[in-house]
């Protein structure tokens, strides 16, 4: 990429959005458990996921993956819950993904509601994977999950509104889903 070619709209754009997603990341419910292994483990439920969507309908490729993961990832070293920042480069950059192929199909409550139930099902279904993973004593990761479930229903509301009204700013940086002729 140029980056002397660079649009300075899309660059202030990357950095509202990596800034914004930051700023919703350090705003949290967040509950200390302590593991045997690893010490503090610091769960935590926020609004980072709306950050991804509307930095997804904002930026389309590859600009709505970066940003909002940049601004997760700083959230979590600046709040110091560093057992999820592997995690969270991983799930959010796919959350982002899926919300990149689905997000311009959404004309509809419906389809808004199901993209973002998704989008936060597949959040939920990889952090357990990646909580019994890392952190492996059950009383723990069942604390993370109880604080993951709320931060995922809340945000697949607040997503479905951002859905639901927010325009895709870059049509053509979407991703495409193609299906075959039968």
């Amino acid at each position: 990429m140029n980056w002397k070619k660079m649009d300075q709209r899309l660059l202030v754009t990357i950095l509202l959005c990596a800034v914004g997603t930051f700023i919703l990341s350090i705003i949290r419910v967040q509950a200390d458990a302590t593991t045997s292994a690893l010490g503090d483990v610091k769960a935590y439920a926020s609004l980072q996921d709306v950050g991804i969507f509307v930095s997804v309908l904002a930026l389309g490729s590859p600009w709505g993956i970066v940003a909002p993961v940049f601004g997760i990832v700083i959230g979590d070293i600046v709040m110091g819950s560093k057992n999820f920042i592997i995690g969270n480069i991983l799930i959010g950059s796919l959350m982002a993904l899926f919300v990149l192929a689905f997000a311009a199909k959404c004309d509809n409550w419906k389809k808004s509601f199901v993209v973002a139930g998704m989008t936060e099902a597949i959040m939920l279904a990889l952090f357990l994977v990646y909580d019994l993973v890392i952190i492996r004593e059950f009383a723990v990761v069942g604390i993370t999950l109880l604080m993951q479930l709320l931060q995922g229903v809340v945000c697949a509301v607040l997503g479905a509104v951002v859905l639901r009204y927010m325009p895709v700013m870059r049509p053509d940086h979407m991703l495409q889903i193609r299906r075959p002729v039968d």
